[in-house]
């Protein structure tokens, strides 16, 4: 009889199992619903930080203010150098009765220059056959008339070259004085017998009048031609210090030797001792 029994409730507790899972609706909970205490007892859940780029931020509106660059300051002025004024009488640029240019001066220069070691005097005669002090021996057509001329010596110096013949070259003899046409180096040498030395560029070129008919000269004497006539007319000075020529020019045969403070020059048979610096000269004096 109890085993019946048992049997009974066990059938029974299966039915109400069976409809229990066969039922589509979840069973009401009861009571109240849990409740969360903390913060680890919250729910959580990860979220993921996407960084975008930063854009430039534009400022848009305002007042548009120009850069420029700040100019320098200039330093002070320097002072300009004030030339010394010249005081004398414009008389105008030098012409010609005959409307022809005048020749241009030029100055002298050397054909050589000093021995090394500055200039040294002779302290004695250094003709052809010995230098003394000098570097360079006096040529054999002005020895003489250096050697026995001991002013002449201080006042020129050692030769500062062997020389040299001259050629092409020309002469003209005036009433007072002598002009001398050197071919080497076109230039003209005016000699006037009281000591004043002019040295003129020879400016006259083919196709050049030769002569000017203003200057009509006396019987007896040439007006000068070429390169001399338009030195001659050009240069009152040189003019009325030579006068007229006492002959027509003539090719010559000279010789020049440099010197430190000046030159010599042989032609006609007579030596002349040339201070171009100081505008004089020497001469004539005897080979």
């Amino acid at each position: 009889m109890m085993r019946r029994g048992l049997l009974i409730l066990v059938i029974a507790a299966g039915v109400a199992l069976g409809l229990t899972a066969c039922s589509d609706e979840a069973p009401a909970p009861s009571g109240d619903p849990p409740i969360l205490v903390g913060f680890d007892s919250m729910p959580k859940q990860l979220a993921t930080v996407v960084f975008t780029a930063t854009p430039t931020p534009v400022i848009v509106g305002g007042e548009t203010v120009p850069i420029t660059a700040p100019t320098p300051t200039p330093g002070p002025p320097r002072p300009t150098p004030t030339m010394t004024p010249y005081v004398g009488i414009f008389l105008g640029p030098p012409t010609s009765e005959s409307g022809e240019p005048a020749p241009t001066l030029v100055p002298y220069a050397f054909g050589a220059v000093a021995p090394a070691g500055g200039a040294v005097i002779a302290s004695g005669a250094i003709g052809a056959g010995g230098t003394g002090g000098c570097s360079f021996s006096v040529a054999a057509q002005l020895a003489n008339a250096y050697n026995r001329d001991a002013a002449l010596r201080e006042r020129l110096g050692c030769p500062v070259s062997g020389g040299a013949l001259l050629a092409p070259m020309a002469a003209q003899t005036f009433e007072r004085g002598l002009m001398l046409w050197r071919g080497d180096t076109r230039q003209i040498l005016a000699l006037a017998h009281d000591g004043r030395l002019w040295q003129v560029a020879d400016t006259w070129n083919e196709g050049m009048p030769a002569d000017d008919p203003a200057f009509a000269a006396p019987p007896g004497v040439w007006q000068p031609v070429r390169g001399f006539g338009l030195v001659w007319r050009s240069n009152a000075a040189i003019r009325d210090a030579l006068g007229w020529g006492t002959q027509a020019e003539a090719p010559a045969e000279g010789f020049w030797q440099d010197f430190e403070r000046g030159a010599m020059i042989a032609v006609w048979g007579q030596v002349y001792a040339l201070y171009p610096a100081e505008g004089r000269h020497s001469g004539p004096l005897a080979p």
